[in-house]
Formats: C-alpha cells, structure tokens, sequence
C-alpha cells in the first residue's frame, strides 16, 4: 500500500468490545490499516476480548509494556521472558584451634591451627524477571515484544527530550510539524480578526437600531 493510515486507541479500554475492532484487526493490514491499542492492564485488554480472544490480538502484533503495576500482567510477561541459567556459588571456610600444655618440672604448651575451605558451583535456571521484580522496574524502562525478535528492553523518550527534532537540521517529519504549527497559528489569527470584525458590525448595528428606535 502506497499510504496507510494509523488509529492510535488510548484508554482502548473504555470502548469495550466491537465487532468493528475484531474485522479491523484481521482485514485492516491488506488495506493500509495500522492499530495501537493502548490498556492499562491485562485486564482491561480481556474485558474487551473475552473467552479468550485476546490472544488473537497479542499473536497478531508487537506489544510493548511499561509502568506495569498488576500481577496478573507483570505474571505474562515473566513467563513470556522465560528463564536464564545462573552460576550459583556454594563454599565456606573453617578454622579450628587445638592447644596442647603439659605439667612437671619442664611444662610445655602446644598448638596448631587448621584452615579448611572449599567451593563449590551448580548451573541452575531462574526466571528472567520475576513478576515482583517487572513491576519494581523504573515506569520509562519498556519491554517490547515482536514476531521473530527476542524480547527487547528500551528506555522510553518523550519527544521533547530528543534534540534532534528542535534542531536547525531537523528531519522531514520535523519540517513538516512545524508547517502544521504555523498554518495552525496563521489559522488562529484569522479566526480571531474575522471575530473582530464581527463583533465591530454588531456594535454598528447595534448603534444604528438604537438610533432608529429613539426617533
């Protein structure tokens, strides 16, 4: 498709369930369609897809979480992360003191120190992230997940925080923001000068009805 068009949902949630979401997800791609659905939980993503429709949604697109704060999503993603090998470490160190002393004419004393230490290390698998350590993450650090790519794990930027969009070289995309802002400027100004000359031949009226009225 030569344009597309995309429909970001925020609090997709409070749409609930549509028959017009389902048809788009399966048939908007062939027409140029791209759709971010934004939850603020698993939860509200399943009270939209229920009986198990969701996983319609997640095997069809990328997901990104960030900020989570629930268990029953923190528990998804930890499980979708799988686990990591570990080198776990095991040891300690002993020490033991024996002292020895005689009595009579020629007493003597006598003592020697042993030091025993030993290590040991096994491979053992853990979770990736457990779900109490995803929800202790920092809410801009993001996990994303995409068809044929490991999980990726992000640092997100708001858009005021990147200097190259403000930059004398800025890309196309910030070109054509800023023409948007001053056509929406100019666009303001002749909103508020029509408003002006309005509101001027409505005091001219005005004074002319009066005028008529007294005489």
């Amino acid at each position: 498709m030569k344009n597309t068009v995309e429909v970001i949902l925020d609090e997709a949630a409070m749409l609930g369930p549509m028959t017009a979401i389902d048809d788009a997800l399966g048939l908007g791609r062939g027409y140029g369609l791209k759709l971010t659905f934004i939850y603020q939980s698993l939860g509200q993503m399943k009270q939209c897809f229920p009986d198990g429709q969701e996983q319609n949604l997640l095997a069809s697109s990328s997901q990104v979480f960030f900020g989570i704060n629930d268990n029953a999503t923190a528990q998804m993603v930890s499980d979708r992360l799988g686990d990591a090998t570990i080198v776990v470490d095991s040891g300690g160190t002993s020490r033991g003191t024996t002292r020895q002393r005689t009595h009579g004419h020629q007493g003597s004393d006598s003592s020697s120190t042993s030091i025993t230490q030993n290590q040991n290390w096994a491979l053992q698998t853990r979770r990736l992230f457990k779900a109490e350590e995803l929800m202790a993450l920092p809410p801009r650090l993001a996990i994303t997940f995409t068809p044929g790519v490991p999980p990726i794990r992000t640092w997100l930027l708001r858009y005021y925080e990147e200097k190259k969009i403000f930059s004398s070289k800025s890309s196309w995309a910030g070109k054509e923001r800023t023409k948007q802002l001053l056509a929406w400027f100019f666009g303001l100004l002749f909103q508020m000068a029509l408003l002006v000359v309005l509101l001027g031949m409505a005091a001219c009226l005005t004074q002319a009805l009066f005028r008529l009225s007294q005489h």
